[in-house]
């Protein structure tokens, strides 16, 4: 199984795909954790090389379900707010033959720029807040990272293994959006 964490900068895709790792467990493939290693003296990673280091992570994916299948992989690599990088994916995770879990991570803009106020690297990203996005298309599940943490993940979880246990076909699950709130 795959779980991909999508959505805009700042709005807690890293924290909530550590704690859905650790909680899975899964494997975590972090694209900014992969260009640190390769390439310490980057800040800030060109297009070609930020497409460059997700091809890695989609490889490694692929390698571990193979090697080791049952494995749970949560990817942490792109925002997603590009519908062909989400049909790209999803292409890539039929092809290899293993379920697709998308969750987008959702929060007021004027929240990730508070917190990208807190973030090493900030300048970096403050640019892109205002950048245009396209919605991700269904199926996904929508964690709003206003509630804590705990809860983002709790909830998280359950809508993962809901979906899971449905069985759902990829038509059925699009005619539905997971809204992962409370209320």
């Amino acid at each position: 199984m795959i779980v991909a964490l999508g959505g805009r900068p700042l709005t807690g895709k890293t924290t909530l795909a550590r704690a859905l790792a650790e909680a899975m467990p899964g494997i975590l493939l972090d694209k900014v954790a992969l260009q640190r290693v390769l390439f310490p003296e980057l800040a800030t990673a060109s297009p070609e090389l930020n497409d460059r280091l997700y091809e890695w992570l989609l490889q490694a994916a692929a390698w571990q379900l193979d090697s080791q299948p049952g494995t749970v992989i949560v990817l942490d690599g792109r925002p997603l707010t590009r519908r062909r990088d989400v049909l790209s994916l999803r292409r890539f995770a039929a092809g290899i033959g293993h379920a697709l879990h998308i969750v987008e991570c959702v929060c007021p803009g004027m929240v990730a720029a508070q917190r990208g106020k807190q973030t090493d690297g900030y300048e970096a990203l403050a640019g892109r807040l205002d950048e245009p996005a396209e919605l991700i298309p269904e199926p996904k599940i929508v964690v709003d990272t206003l509630l804590p943490p705990e809860h983002c993940l709790k909830l998280a979880l359950s809508k993962i293994a809901e979906d899971k246990a449905s069985g759902c076909s990829e038509a059925e699950k699009r005619s539905r959006l997971w809204a992962v709130r409370d209320g």
